[in-house]
């Protein structure tokens, strides 16, 4: 069941990664980690608390409406201030830039949403992370349609999931109106995590609930899933 929601206080960077058309998928595996090691050895690097890299995954026959990429990069910065000491610190642009150029289809601050996160459930460790791409209808603020999808559909969301055991955690990620570093909407507006263990038993669950959600089709344009594993490679907890 749906209890307080909990509003984090580390800003977080989300980006979906594309390989470069000469590079399979376990070598692009290979070459992100490698990216991922280049961040992780700069000093700037002090102002990130977790990082993690989700591998995407093909479900057959999936039930929900799939968008794929090779992964999703999470960051969570310490703080807003580290976050803003960690964008304006120019020292290790140039070097990561050039190696975002060999690894990856577009540069990261194109396919990225800097978010400010909120916790219904805070996500377990699992075999798999589905991530939800929400758009919102042209027509609502970002403000509206960000109070509707955190305070009536997510409760109503997790409430459903919730009663899934091998559902374990629910997270809405919602896009920061602005920002001068990292690419505002519309990229997309929100992104949901939920952790599970049982990849049929969640599909099921949250197909029928976006279906019967009320308001849905009065806020919500679009919407896409990818499914993914998860690799934490960085935890100052």
């Amino acid at each position: 069941m749906p209890g307080q929601t909990l509003a984090s206080d580390h800003p977080k960077l989300i980006y979906f990664a594309e390989r470069r058309a000469a590079m399979d998928a376990a070598a692009f595996r290979a070459r992100w980690r490698q990216h991922a090691r280049l961040g992780m050895s700069m000093p700037r690097w002090r102002n990130i608390q977790r990082y993690a890299h989700c591998d995407a995954i093909s479900i057959p026959d999936s039930l929900l409406p799939i968008d794929w990429c090779d992964g999703v990069g999470i960051i969570w910065y310490r703080d807003e201030a580290r976050r803003l000491n960690h964008v304006t610190d120019n020292s290790a642009a140039p070097v990561m830039k050039q190696d975002e150029a060999e690894a990856f289809a577009r540069p990261v601050r194109e396919v990225a949403l800097l978010a400010d996160e909120f916790i219904l459930q805070s996500c377990a460790a699992a075999p798999r992370k589905l991530f939800l791409r929400i758009w919102r209808k042209p027509t609502l603020a970002l403000t509206e349609f960000r109070s509707w999808w955190l305070t009536e559909a997510g409760p109503e969301l997790w409430r459903r999931l919730g009663e899934v055991k091998t559902v374990q955690g629910y997270i809405q990620n919602h896009a920061r109106l602005a920002d001068s570093e990292y690419a505002p909407p519309p990229l997309c507006d929100c992104v949901d995590e939920i952790a599970c263990a049982d990849v049929a038993a969640c599909e099921s669950v949250l197909r029928q609930a976006i279906d019967e959600l009320r308001g849905f089709d009065d806020h919500v344009s679009a919407w896409k899933a990818i499914w993914t594993t998860e690799t934490v490679l960085h935890d100052a907890r």
